[in-house]
């Protein structure tokens, strides 16, 4: 069959149809916030996590007990309406005591978190957009701190320091941030021979501004990931570190301390150990899973 004029008939086109926007357009944290809502897992870790916020924060205000008076008559109670998680050896209630702890482990957590973010971010962009001997000599450096291990740092802590809160945080601070720094610094040696760095570069930015300004922005993903993945860790060292006794001391409450004063009794009072347990794990699950979830929503590549 010969094709002519008459088999074809042309498409009527409008200007203004062709100039008609069908979707808004979204900026990359705009979609990315919009696909982090779209999961249904990682927000309900959110939200979980709001809620042990909130509950660090205010239930051991407003509540009728307190993490430090002891009561022996009352020592050793099951859950019931009076105690709804029981109370422990010194007649404590483990309600607020749970709760009181989620505000040490989450300081913790956040405290070490934030540290890792400042010495990783800075000493990462450094080395990677320097490169050469700069490069070498900061991340050796980064290595033979990373070699150390992490509990004989915090045993030598102990001794300058009295043990607590600050020195666990000053320990993690210490040896925390060297996965930050690779991570960055990886980032910044593909992303500073792009055309926007060249450009600042020819406009006359000096390395602060071309660093802090055009690269650290473009790694925010990545950054993000890993800071989300860094509190549960830091959650857990300090738990472990609290567990051997090397971490916070009595009477001040934390999951790890309390999960440890549980233990011995765990045959016979099982509530002294399981109220801790089960807040350490959900807690690192929720921030794992936010993790995850924040990883796939600042992926460009699954990016519609």
């Amino acid at each position: 069959m010969q094709l002519t004029k008459e088999h074809f008939q042309p498409i009527s086109m409008d200007l203004r149809q062709a100039e008609e926007i069908k979707r808004p357009s979204l900026s990359f944290w705009r979609d990315a916030w919009r696909r982090l809502r779209s999961n249904k897992i990682a927000m309900i870790s959110l939200v979980f996590l709001v809620i042990i916020l909130i509950g660090a924060i205010f239930v051991p205000m407003f509540s009728g007990h307190n993490y430090y008076s002891t009561d022996l008559v009352g020592k050793n109670k099951p859950p019931s309406g009076e105690h709804w998680f029981g109370t422990d050896d010194l007649g404590r209630d483990v309600f607020v005591r749970v709760w009181y702890g989620a505000r040490i482990s989450l300081t913790v957590g956040i405290a070490a978190a934030l540290i890792d973010l400042v010495i990783g971010v800075i000493w990462g962009g450094i080395a990677g957009y320097f490169g050469g001997r700069v490069d070498e000599v900061m991340m050796r450096i980064a290595d033979i701190i990373f070699a150390v291990p992490y509990l004989l740092v915090v045993i030598l802590l102990m001794v300058v320091f009295q043990p607590g809160v600050v020195t666990i945080i000053l320990a993690m601070g210490l040896t925390g941030w060297i996965n930050m720094a690779r991570i960055v610094r990886g980032q910044v040696l593909q992303l500073k021979s792009q055309e926007y760095v060249l450009a600042a570069l020819s406009l006359g930015a000096d390395s602060k501004r071309i660093i802090f300004k055009h690269l650290i922005p473009n790694v925010l993903g990545p950054i993000l990931v890993t800071l989300s993945l860094s509190v549960p860790t830091a959650i857990f060292s300090e738990s472990f570190l609290s567990f051997l006794g090397l971490g916070v001391s009595a009477p001040v409450a934390s999951w790890g301390t309390m999960a440890s004063d549980g233990l011995p009794a765990m045959r016979y009072y099982p509530w002294r150990l399981m109220f801790p347990a089960v807040f350490i794990s959900l807690t690192m699950l929720a921030f794992n899973l936010l993790g995850d979830g924040i990883r796939d929503a600042v992926d460009p590549r699954l990016r519609k």
